[in-house]
């Protein structure tokens, strides 16, 4: 015989939703919290200046590219080239950065009662999205200096 009916099952699979979800929003002890803002950080660090020192190689082959340029035309195409190189470069730092920023704001909101989490972690993800918004702005007005560069 078997127990299980769809009446059971189903209110089987809403508690443990219920609890599965309850259990996100479960505030943190001052000690799990710490580590894990001090993981984010470290994360963070790491990617950021990993996109940094991307950052710094892309500038670098920029300026190589420039100096290797024969002609006035050249040289205008290689640091428009250049300009949206770093725009984008400059872009993915300051995602990172934000990002970074976002994975610690996150964790410290695991400190606050669970009643208090949920708009501390729109909140982050508010300023996160802010963050890349401005990104992208300024991504765009470089490419539009480099088109102007190659006119």
């Amino acid at each position: 015989m078997n127990t299980f009916t769809p009446r059971l099952l189903s209110a089987l699979l809403v508690a443990s939703s219920a609890l599965a979800l309850g259990a996100c929003n479960t505030q943190e002890s001052a000690e799990e919290t710490q580590a894990d803002v001090a993981e984010a950080q470290a994360e963070g660090q790491q990617d950021v200046a990993e996109s940094a020192a991307e950052a710094a190689v892309v500038a670098a082959e920029g300026q190589e590219n420039i100096a290797k340029s024969d002609d006035a035309a050249e040289v205008r195409e290689a640091r428009a080239d250049a300009i949206e190189d770093n725009a984008d470069a400059r872009q993915n730092v300051t995602e990172a950065k934000a990002k970074a920023d976002y994975d610690v704001a996150v964790q410290k909101c695991e400190a606050l009662p669970s009643a208090q989490q949920s708009a501390c972690k729109d909140q982050a993800e508010a300023v996160y999205d802010a963050a890349k918004a401005q990104a992208e702005r300024t991504k765009e007005q470089k490419d539009a200096v480099a088109d102007r560069v190659r006119q």
